[in-house]
């Protein structure tokens, strides 16, 4: 007995989408998360070096430890590794695009901007690589950061709790965001209006947790499941 072609049945092709799987990660997600990866761990590594970093200078210069020539090389550092975390931002941004949470995405370009924003304080702080602790250049510079670290905690809060509800990221990583963003208030924010140590120690935490989200993305971007 033969069958008519006009009569055979073809399975039904569904979509991946309409069968419930996860859409795929934009292109470049994992360059993005190892951009933070890289971009976190070499923060956490600068705050170590500037504490372990022998005087070049007296504390009542405002580059200490650093002298001129130092303070220069440690300022562009700061600013490239900040650049490496937008490339995370950003990427976690278009990846937060696919779940239609407008609170992940303005969160995170909230943040996006904060960075652009801190690393140009980064390069205005240039200005006070040879002035004098108090002096009008090192409180200009010293006021700056204010609005960049105020514009990052209330974009990754934001971001946070986007991100927790119904964000890009599986698991136990989608907290990430939100864990970020209130380290800035509950932990960063005092410790720099302590000691140096704090401070640095803060950064220094602060640093690791942003390599973490890099790996988050990383992991999202490979096509690995939640943690």
């Amino acid at each position: 007995m033969t069958t008519s072609p006009s009569r055979t049945r073809w399975p039904r092709v569904v979509p991946a989408a309409a069968r419930g799987a996860a859409p795929a990660p934009p292109p470049g997600t994992v360059r993005a998360g190892w951009s933070g990866v890289v971009g976190g761990l070499l923060g956490a590594v600068q705050a170590a070096v500037v504490l372990a970093w022998p005087d070049q200078v007296g504390p009542e210069r405002y580059s200490h430890p650093f002298d001129a020539g130092g303070w220069v090389v440690a300022q562009l550092s700061f600013a490239l590794q900040h650049l490496l975390l937008l490339v995370l931002v950003l990427g976690l941004a278009r990846l937060a695009w696919r779940p239609r949470s407008w609170l992940t995405r303005s969160g995170l370009v909230v943040t996006a901007v904060g960075l652009v924003v801190l690393t140009g304080c980064e390069l205005f702080a240039l200005t006070a690589a040879s002035a004098p602790v108090g002096s009008p250049a090192a409180t200009a510079v010293d006021t700056s950061y204010g609005l960049p670290m105020t514009v990052l905690g209330v974009g990754l809060l934001l971001a946070g709790v986007g991100s927790a509800r119904r964000g890009p990221l599986p698991g136990r990583t989608r907290w990430l965001p939100l864990v970020l963003g209130g380290y800035v208030f509950a932990v960063l924010v005092p410790a720099v209006f302590g000691t140096d140590l704090a401070g640095r120690l803060a950064i220094g935490g602060w640093m690791l947790l942003f390599a973490v989200l890099g790996w988050a993305l990383v992991r999202v971007g490979q096509g690995a499941g939640p943690p």
